[in-house]
């Protein structure tokens, strides 16, 4: 069977869409991206104009920016250096919170790519592998959020 490659994005796109604001805590994002079972999210303004992408993979930089300690593997809590290490971990969970406290507009990734909705479904196939996207964020003429398509939506219409 052949995929239908006519199809339309407003014809796959979810239209009720997680999405943040800048000044969100990445914290709040780094919980609702967990609790939902998604990767990420459309960030927008008040407008509801799509501003940037948040993603896991955002997320994850901020955590490589933190020194993690060496741990011999044969001997990974060495009694003498053990309260040294416990310091050390703590030093490092307090940084990860500190930076959990910041906001979404610091790390986002700005300028995101979007999609028409009258775009068809071998566009956002190809935007996303392109791109090495996971999602794109479909908007209408005035840049305003009105829904999300995402690689399984694309992989289902090639599926069939």
């Amino acid at each position: 069977m052949q995929a239908k490659t006519n199809v339309r994005v407003k014809e796959l796109m979810v239209t009720d869409v997680i999405s943040f604001s800048p000044h969100d805590k990445v914290r709040h994002v780094a919980e609702t991206l967990r609790t939902n079972r998604i990767s990420g999210a459309p960030v927008i303004d008040d407008q509801r104009k799509v501003i940037g992408i948040i993603s896991e993979a955002d997320i994850m930089k901020l955590t490589a920016t933190i020194p993690f300690p060496d741990i011999d593997p044969l001997n990974p809590f060495p009694v003498f250096s053990l309260s040294s290490y416990m310091k050390k971990v703590k030093k490092i969970s307090d940084e990860i919170d500190t930076l959990f406290e910041g906001y979404v507009k610091d790390v986002m990734t700005e300028k995101p790519v979007t999609i028409s909705p009258e775009d068809s479904i071998s566009d956002a196939a190809r935007l996303m592998h392109k791109n090495d996207f996971n999602r794109l964020p479909v908007v209408d003429g005035e840049g305003k959020l009105v829904g999300l398509i995402t690689r399984g939506d694309v992989i289902g219409v090639f599926a069939v």
